[in-house]
């Protein structure tokens, strides 16, 4: 089993580094950033044993962890280690590092990993967009704080090159950014979206649909190309540039026919690419479900495929959208999959449902929040099935919360 420790995070960055740089070079590196007067980069042997698991984090290290600043530690980082490492090879180090996390079965998923962040293991499963200084220091944080380095010598040899290269082809599934976003969950929800405006920009692909400019959803005497709606006919709006919608007021009635042609243009066009890309997701679905890799089920694991709306299950607003969305869009693509592949005897249904019934009630034990449950029951599916396709796995959960193999109904 793959275990966090230091010697497999040092092994990582050991095996991504840039060639000019030596190991304990690197490896003293790390531990100066809050350890200053502990400078190991000239000794050999230490270094060795640490990147090997062989030996515990010298108490000049592990003493000050716990009281670290985070924040300084990031910027350190930021300043000191990014310049060490290949800068082709972040991608990789991070799959490697959420590989290991999600691996170690030592740590909870409630259990903070990242400090700087205080960003669970749940957390860290679902994200694919990170700030490469926060993610390493603050595992690096954890792994002086809670982990036994010796006697890790096992974990730390399936760290190979092989092992880093075998996260090639997903190395654009990881993006990174330069601060998280600062919208809390609260902010986020009290936020008003004008979905026709969204429509419209959505249909024009967010440009003026008569001059071509882009176009932002700004308060009026903000200097920007902002969105203004303008009522065509009883049934049809366009969306346009303030200028293009003075215009338009005094436009020849050949003129507003001509941009009314293409707005049905365009709303063809949008239902052409919902189609296809509905197409796609089904096909998608269909490949994960053929790929499922059972577990063993209890026999007392009981279903309950009577549907029950999602609003009477489903607390946490977001999450109510978003697998309200999946069942409205391809609640029944599911099922005719599920249907399909039980006549070419290629899946047990009824198996399957145990499965991720069983697999929620796991969840449920160690997780509160129905953010958290759903989105280690997503990660889970998209683990066992060759992490291909996220979004294809997010539908199906959300088939099963509809099903009632996922949430049980909230007592009025």
């Amino acid at each position: 089993m793959k275990k966090l420790c230091f010697g497999t995070f040092a092994t990582i960055l050991k095996l991504c580094k840039a060639k000019s740089v030596t190991q304990k070079g690197l490896c003293g590196t790390i531990l100066l950033s809050i350890a200053p007067t502990y400078d190991i980069r000239n000794d050999d042997g230490t270094v060795s044993d640490l990147i090997l698991g062989k030996k515990n984090l010298s108490p000049n290290v592990t003493d000050v962890a716990p009281t670290a600043d985070a924040r300084a530690t990031s910027n350190y980082f930021k300043q000191n280690i990014l310049p060490l490492l290949d800068g082709n090879k972040r991608s990789l180090i991070v799959l490697a590092l959420k590989d290991i996390i999600a691996s170690d079965g030592t740590i909870k998923p409630d259990t903070i990993v990242e400090k700087v962040n205080d960003m669970t293991k749940a957390t860290i499963a679902v994200r694919d967009a990170f700030v490469l200084e926060d993610f390493l220091a603050g595992i690096f944080l954890y792994t002086a704080v809670n982990v036994e380095n010796r006697n890790c010598e096992e974990s730390v040899k399936e760290i190979t090159d092989e092992y880093i290269k075998s996260f090639d082809s997903k190395k654009t599934d990881i993006s990174f950014l330069t601060t998280y976003s600062k919208f809390s969950k609260d902010t986020a929800d009290e936020i008003a979206i004008d979905t026709h405006s969204l429509v419209l920009l959505t249909e024009t692909g967010g440009k003026c649909q008569k001059c071509g400019r882009l176009l932002g959803i700004k308060k009026e005497g903000n200097d920007v190309n902002y969105a203004k709606v303008v009522h065509l006919s009883e049934t049809d709006d366009v969306v346009l540039c303030v200028d293009c919608e003075r215009e338009i007021q005094s436009a020849s009635e050949e003129d507003k026919l001509a941009l009314l042609s293409d707005k049905h243009y365009l709303e063809n066009l949008m239902v052409a690419r919902d189609a296809t890309s509905r197409y796609m997701l089904e096909k998608q679905i269909e490949e994960v479900l053929r790929e499922v890799h059972l577990m063993d089920v209890t026999d007392d694991t009981r279903l309950k495929i009577e549907p029950v709306k999602v609003e009477k299950k489903v607390t946490e607003k977001r999450l109510k959208e978003r697998v309200l969305s999946d069942v409205r869009q391809l609640y029944e693509g599911v099922n005719n999959a599920l249907d399909r592949l039980a006549g070419e005897n290629k899946l047990n249904v009824d198996k399957f449902a145990k499965n991720i019934k069983r697999m929620y009630e796991d969840a449920s034990e160690s997780l509160t929040s129905q953010s958290d449950i759903y989105y280690m029951l997503v990660e889970t599916l998209f683990e066992k099935t060759g992490r291909k396709y996220r979004e294809a796995c997010e539908i199906i959960i959300s088939y099963f919360v509809q099903r009632c193999e996922v949430f049980d109904e909230i007592a009025e």
